[in-house]
Parts: structure tokens; sequence; C-alpha cells
């Protein structure tokens, strides 16, 4: 009898847990709640870097400013927790969905069927090649590489460098970084690339093999925050802040003090909070029948000692 009334017991709880865990999936956060007349879903890739937290506030202002409302969710660098969601988004009956996408290719069937729904679709940063796409918003990542790799050039003159470079191949736009960069840079060896996965942690030991594997290198490029945060780290670890430079994407507090210690020579700053502010206007613009233009490119800065106390304020 005992034995029977605690089996019971015990599968009641692991159902409970179950419903728990499967009602906790893809569950969005109500960023700015509006009139209820326009409602916009976002998925973000994660909200650890600043990038995608700025590109969030850029689209909570603009959210705000129009009286729209936007529920906002984070993937977690999961593209099936952004499919489910983007899922969600469908059957709840959002107005458009705005969505920097995680694996963009794995999105083109959830992507079709928000638009056989009417959905306004708005990709953000990341490419979503497919025709339900409404407006695309972001960098040129191609050009702006290679205007880095122009800076790069300039600052190496005719000097060979060893260069190492931490990437991300799981992020078609770091890999366009990569490649773009590579293909315009002179006078440089590549000696080693290494795979961070766009993950701190792995992008620390990344750069730290690196460091360790390679004991000429000159210079690295880094092609994303995470790597960024990862290289600074790992370059004062090895001790060799005097012996290479870094060149990149993507501030951060440790990139900004990087370039005060005078080890990070130039960064691309990207301006998320203007995606997510474009995003969330170019969705409104079209629910108001107005046309907007696609791709929708919303310039990067170099940034380096000189102009480094411009953007200071983003991390105070």
């Amino acid at each position: 009898m005992y034995k029977k009334w605690f089996i019971t017991i015990f599968v009641g709880l692991m159902l409970i847990l179950a419903a728990c865990a499967e009602e906790g999936q893809g569950e969005a956060e109500t960023a700015v709640e509006g009139d209820g007349d326009f409602v916009v879903g976002m998925s973000v890739i994660n909200q650890e870097a600043l990038f995608f937290t700025e590109m969030v506030k850029g689209a909570e202002e603009k959210a705000e400013e129009l009286g729209i409302t936007l529920n906002v969710h984070n993937a977690n660098n999961d593209q099936v927790e952004q499919n489910n969601t983007v899922e969600n988004y469908i059957a709840e009956g959002v107005d458009a969905l705005v969505i920097n996408a995680y694996d963009p290719g794995s999105l083109n069937p959830v992507i079709e069927k928000a638009k056989e729904e009417g959905i306004i679709i708005i990709s953000v940063d990341t490419i979503i090649e497919s025709d339900a796409v409404d407006v695309q918003i972001g960098v040129d990542n191609a050009e702006e590489s290679v205007n880095l790799a122009a800076y790069f050039n300039d600052y190496w003159g005719d000097e060979e460098v060893n260069l190492g470079v931490i990437t991300a191949l799981n992020a078609p736009i770091q890999v366009n970084r990569q490649d773009s960069f590579i293909d315009s840079i002179e006078n440089a060896e590549i000696v080693d690339i290494l795979d961070g996965e766009n993950v701190q942690e792995k992008a620390l030991t990344a750069a730290e093999n690196l460091f360790i594997s390679n004991t000429n290198l000159d210079a690295v490029y880094i092609t994303g925050e995470p790597g960024y945060i990862g290289a600074v780290s790992a370059i004062k670890s090895q001790g060799v802040q005097d012996d290479v430079k870094l060149f990149g994407w993507d501030l951060s507090p440790q990139v900004v003090q990087g370039i005060d210690e005078g080890f990070v020579e130039a960064v691309i700053q990207q301006h998320p909070d203007e995606y997510g502010s474009e995003a969330v206007n170019a969705a409104y613009e079209i629910f108001q029948g107005n046309e907007v233009n696609s791709p929708l490119d919303v310039p990067a800065t170099i940034v380096t000692e000189d102009n480094i106390d411009e953007f200071r304020d983003l991390f105070e």
C-alpha cells in the first residue's frame, strides 16, 4: 500500500515538473507594454553579450516611443529554443517578428510559416536568406572588415606580421568577417585560426591555446565580442601585452581597458541599439502601409585610442 502511494506521488511530481519545464520553454518577457494594437515578438541570440543587450535596449526605447507592445525572448545560443519561440509568437498572433537569428538557415521553414500568417518579418544583424523577410537590418560585415584590414595594413606598413585569428565557425557573420579581413590584409602570415564558438569561456580557451602554441605572434584578429574578451584575458594571463596587438570586432569593458593599456589597437564598433530601434521602427512603418528600404545598413566605427572617449559612456 505504502509502495503504491509513494509511486503515485512520485509520478505526480514528475508530471508537474515536466509540465513546468514545457511551459517555460520559449517563454518571452514583455519588455514594453503598449496599447496592444501592434505587437512585436523579438528573439535575440543571447543576452550575455553587450551587443545583444544594447540591441534589446534600442528596441525597447523605440517601442515605448511608438506606444507598441514588445515581447523579447533570449534564445540562449540554442536554435531549437529560438525555433520554438518563433512558433509560439506565430500562435500568439503577433503582428511582427524581429529576429536576431542564431542559425539563419534553420529558421527558414518557420519564417515562411510566419509570412503565410501575414506577420511582418525583420531580420537583424544575421542575414536570413528568405524572400519571407521584409527588411534586413545590420552592418555590411564584409565592407567593414575590409576597412579594418586597410587600417591594419597602414599600421604595419611593409613589416612582415605573424597573425592569429579567433573566430566563431558556427556564426556565418563571423566567418564572413574572417574571410573578408584575411583576403584584404597584406604582408601577413596566418599562423593559426582557432574557433571560440561565439561563447566567452570557449573563446578564452581558444585564445590561450593560440598564445601558448604560437610564441612568435605579432597580432590577433578577433571576429566578435566573446572572442575579443577572451583574447584580452589570455594576452594578460600569458604576459604578452608588449608583444602582440589585437584587432577585431565589438567593444566591451575589457576591450576598452585593453585600449587604455595599449595592446588593443583597433575595434570595429557596431551600433546595436540603432539595430533594435530601426527594426521596431521598420516593422511599425510597414504596418502603417509605408515602404521601408532593405537592406537597411547601419555603419560601424573603427575605435582606437584616438576616439575611445566617445564610447566610454556605454559601459558606465
